[in-house]
């Protein structure tokens, strides 16, 4: 087990550095290069996928009790999930992005993992295709925050983190509340050795953008989030 986990964790981190290359190139305008380093990503983590599915398979019929093996395979595959789904974004194939996200969304919810990076990404999603109104999924993302900042205070290895808290403020603007959203975020650059949330709030943005195009009736209570969270954060 050990040696078949390495392997797709290699794989992951391989995804990772394409990733991490497509961002770069987005950002000088280099889109062809950058697109080809998320399609090189996506077919990275297809073959970890590959890997996976015949050992996750039996996850789905499964009630939250699970061997050691089967727990680190089940986070290893939300993992995959999570990061296929992130290059589907990049690539602007929100409906792609969209059924992953849902996959892992389930088996986070299902197994109570601590991970919401899958559920968050579905709510969001959802939001950027039109398929939900974003007052209409206020108890959800309510919900998803609660379930969040209850963690948060409950174990300390995902507080240190800090990862949880991006996903936390991003449920707080989503929400309107701004207070909370910028002491997460705060929270979160100092945890994660990060400069700034310019990533998350990049995508706040470009959801913001899709909901007014979609005339969402509460895309301002976002966008009014956006603006306060950018002159209370510092950016490099």
């Amino acid at each position: 087990m050990p040696d078949f986990l390495k392997i797709v964790r290699d794989k992951q981190d391989e995804a990772k550095s394409y990733r991490k290359k497509g961002d770069a190139m987005r950002k000088v305008g280099k889109e062809d290069v950058a697109l080809d380093s998320f399609r090189s990503g996506l077919a990275v983590l297809n073959k970890a996928l590959e890997l996976l599915r015949p050992y996750t398979g039996e996850l789905y019929s499964m009630s939250n009790s699970l061997s050691n093996d089967q727990d680190l395979l089940l986070r290893e595959l939300v993992e995959t999930l999570g990061a296929q789904g992130g290059l589907f974004q990049r690539l602007g194939l929100q409906n792609e992005a969209l059924a992953i996200y849902s996959e892992g969304a389930e088996l986070e919810q299902d197994f109570e993992l601590s991970s919401t990076y899958n559920r968050l990404n579905a709510i969001k999603s959802d939001l950027i295709l039109g398929n939900q109104r974003l007052g209409k999924l206020k108890p959800k993302i309510e919900k998803l925050a609660k379930y969040i900042e209850t963690r948060l205070r409950r174990d300390k290895s995902l507080s240190d983190s800090g990862w949880a808290w991006a996903d936390f403020g991003d449920c707080m603007a989503l929400l309107g509340n701004t207070e909370k959203a910028e002491l997460a975020y705060k929270t979160f650059i100092a945890k994660a050795e990060i400069k700034s949330p310019e990533r998350t709030l990049d995508v706040l943005k470009g959801m913001a953008s899709d909901l007014e195009r979609l005339k969402d009736p509460d895309v301002q209570r976002l966008l009014s989030a956006i603006d306060i969270l950018q002159k209370g954060l510092t950016f490099s």
